[in-house]
């Protein structure tokens, strides 16, 4: 239980590090479990513009949270 406070609490300082236009394109999809398309309508962006956001986003919570994980095996 106290590995999974501290991953979630890794994980929103990670979130807080990302570029604004990313980590509003990560909740909207990875947290509030939205469509590309409804991401993409709310944000008025183009579904593969939402795309690549995601993908940068990712890649960046990826690591970030890699580094947690490793430390703590």
């Amino acid at each position: 239980m106290a590995l999974n406070s501290e991953l979630r609490e890794h994980l929103e300082r990670g979130l807080d590090m990302l570029q604004p236009n990313l980590k509003t394109a990560v909740v909207l999809r990875d947290v509030q479990g939205l469509s590309n398309e409804e991401a993409s309508q709310i944000l008025d962006i183009s579904v593969s513009s939402l795309k690549a956001r995601l993908h940068r986003g990712r890649i960046f919570l990826r690591e970030h949270l890699q580094e947690y994980l490793t430390a703590n095996q």
